[in-house]
């Protein structure tokens, strides 16, 4: 999974901005501990039916495979994959849903909705006693109240998820864990200790030869060793940020170096080389799309514009950067914006609206950064600390008491004993297993019966309907068409011999009619009863339904296709075909939308149908609950052994994804 950056911000008295920490939110050991497979392998893993543990996690990894460039089909992907996981009752799938989704959020901003999905995490873990997973939990507890500002909180969150990684002798999530909190105490400027767990992180970095892992506590270093007066040393950190950002193809961490590089530049009143760094960041920015990071540079930017003379030019940046930090919850960031909006108000004379933002930041300034917020830090760190010690004689106490037991196990009279035990215990598990897989068989082939007896009271349903519509066809084309068709041929035989009619408008305008009414015959007949569907087979038909209906003009339906796709048996492909056709004619009466697509898929026995839209979209809830249509093709879906999964919005758009079992349907 990604290592992703986020930087907060920090105002001296010169007034720049500063980045100083890389968090990076992981899992424990079962989510993303394992090899990625090929993404073919994941899907076909991903549609396995019936669904199991590995088809929630393929959800996840196949979600992975977007992001971030795609956020939108990331975030679809990883909530299938939890749904899939609440269906089966499967509780550290739900679980190692929030370590990816969170993600998502944070990338969106939305920290306070990403810190109450990781403390659920949390909980679930700690309830399944799950510590790998339950570390990895901690840390983005503590990621998310740093990205609020919420340095104590930060620091207990952190502390505790370095016991586990102690415990559990976990190189890799340390070296994460003493940046994080490296970080904790820069943020309350305590630079000495920040340096200190800066070095920790980067001398097992560079041993575990992780070359992101060093980018991330270089960044940390860097931010030390600038607040100590080490300048050389700082802007030598940051170029190997930059460097290896660019190797890694990481915009994240090119992004770090760029600004922290401005924020040196603007100290050493090099204001146009500061300048030019926070440019090339919110250029990158455009293409990769990061509030943190966009915050960031447009604060340093309007700051540095503030110091070449630029005040109306800062005031507009400034303006759009608070609206941005109140949105994203970054009260942090939102302090140093508040206190570069007041002397951008003052070099623009306007003292009450400086008064009023000077008043806004001392606010927030005492709120994050008091006397007492350090305190609750460093008692922290002395609780963790005095833990460590008493873990220690534990360990050594321990030690003790298990010679002890293997002493006492030795006695004869106990031996005997557990035996007994433990043959009581086989049994009685046997037994209970025996009892227990005959009640699920029993239950299972209950449920096949009444499944088995559902499908056919609606494939019997199904064929009624068909030999109606096949009746009403014939009737339509050979009866009611015929007719018209004689009529018309009359009257063209009238026209011939009374010159009169030739020129008659009235009579050419009937004639008119008389056609339109033939076409609009043949074509009801052909929807009841598709001729090109029985010739050519469910494909062709398709294709020809979404032409006829773009040439209406009423929806452009664009129609895809993938794979060989085959011939079925023809009651399965009419059925299929008035599945879409339904679909497509709601889209029509209710979406507004003026562009659609219809895409067929056939691989490894799966048939694969998507509908989508660019309409309203609608409540799908309420739908769900009120909507009898689709109760009803939820229930002709699954008597064709299939399924269907739809996502739809208010304002989005509507998307409806079918799969059937074709393995043993196919027309040999």
């Amino acid at each position: 999974m990604h290592i992703v950056g986020y930087a907060n911000t920090k105002i001296t008295g010169m007034n720049r901005i500063f980045i100083y920490i890389l968090l990076c939110c992981f899992t424990g050991s079962y989510a993303r501990a394992q090899q990625p497979l090929h993404k073919d392998s994941l899907y076909r893993i991903m549609q396995r039916q019936p669904a199991d543990t590995n088809s929630v996690i393929a959800c996840f990894q196949y979600g992975d495979l977007y992001y971030p460039e795609q956020l939108d089909s990331a975030a679809f992907f990883y909530r299938k994959g939890l749904h899939l996981a609440q269906q089966m009752r499967y509780q550290r799938g739900v679980g190692i849903f929030t370590s990816y989704y969170v993600f998502v959020l944070n990338q969106r901003g939305e920290y306070a909705k990403a810190l109450h999905l990781v403390s659920q995490a949390a909980i679930i873990f700690k309830a399944l006693k799950d510590e790998p997973n339950l570390l990895g939990a901690y840390n983005n507890i503590g990621n998310e109240y740093h990205n609020m500002g919420a340095f104590p909180e930060a620091a207990r969150y952190y502390l505790l998820a370095i016991m586990l990684a102690e415990k559990h002798k976990n190189t890799k999530q340390l070296t994460k864990l003493y940046n994080n909190l490296a970080s904790v105490f820069f943020n309350t400027e305590d630079y000495e200790k920040s340096h200190l767990y800066a070095t920790r992180a980067l001398a097992l970095s560079r041993a575990l030869k992780d070359t992101a892992r060093i980018a991330a506590a270089l960044v940390n270093l860097g931010g030390a060793l600038t607040r100590q007066k080490h300048i050389p040393e700082a802007i030598a950190a940051y170029q190997e940020v930059i460097q290896l950002g660019r190797y890694l193809g990481d915009s994240t961490l090119v992004m770090d170096g760029l600004i922290n590089t401005g924020s040196i530049y603007s100290d050493l009143n090099q204001h146009q080389k500061a300048l030019r760094q926070y440019e090339q960041t919110m250029a990158i920015t455009d293409t990769y799309e990061d509030q943190d990071y966009r915050l960031y540079a447009q604060l340093g930017f309007g700051q540095e514009l503030l110091k070449t003379g630029q005040a109306a030019k800062a005031d507009r940046v400034i303006a759009a950067t608070i609206a941005l930090a109140q949105r994203m919850q970054a009260n942090d960031e939102l302090r140093q914006t508040y206190q570069t909006a007041a002397e951008i108000k003052e070099a623009l004379n306007q003292p009450a609206q400086a008064l009023q933002y000077r008043k806004q930041y001392e606010a927030l300034n005492d709120t994050l950064l008091g006397a007492s917020t350090r305190k609750q830090v460093h008692q922290l760190e002395i609780a963790f600390q005095t833990a460590e010690k008493d873990k220690a004689l534990a360990e050594k106490q321990l030690l003790l008491t298990q010679k002890d037991l293997e002493l006492a196990s030795k006695a004869k009279w106990q031996a005997i004993f557990l035996l007994a035990i433990g043959l009581l215990a086989a049994l009685a598990f046997l037994f209970w297993y025996r009892y227990r897989q005959r009640n699920k068989l029993q239950a299972q082939q209950l449920q096949t019966l009444e499944k088995e007896k559902t499908v056919q009271v609606l494939e019997a349903l199904m064929q009624g309907e068909e030999k109606e519509r096949v009746r009403l066809s014939k009737d339509l084309h050979d009866g009611v068409g015929g007719l018209l068709s004689a009529v018309k041929m009359h009257f063209s035989a009238i026209r011939q011999n009374q010159e009169v009619l030739k020129q008659n408008p009235a009579y050419t305008h009937a004639i008119g009619l008389l056609d339109d009414a033939i076409t609009d015959i043949r074509k009801t007949a052909h929807n009841l009863m598709p001729e090109t569907l029985y010739r050519l087979g469910l494909k062709d038909a398709l294709q020809t339904f979404c032409k006829n209906i773009s040439y209406s003009g009423t929806l452009q339906v664009s129609f895809y296709t993938n794979g060989d796709i085959g011939r079925f048996k023809p009651n399965f492909e009419l059925s299929v075909y008035r599945i879409v056709q339904e679909l497509v004619n709601n889209i029509i009466k209710h979406s507004k939308a003026s562009e659609a697509l219809v895409q067929l898929t056939q691989h490894n026995g799966t048939l694969a149908i998507t509908v989508e839209d660019n309409g309203v979209g609608f409540n799908q809830q309420h739908v769900q609950q009120h909507g009898n249509g689709l109760i009803s093709l939820q229930s002709r879906i699954r008597a064709l052994n299939g399924n269907i999964a739809i996502d739809a919005a208010s304002g989005q758009g509507t998307t409806a994804y079918i799969e059937f079992d074709v393995s043993i349907i196919t027309n040999n």
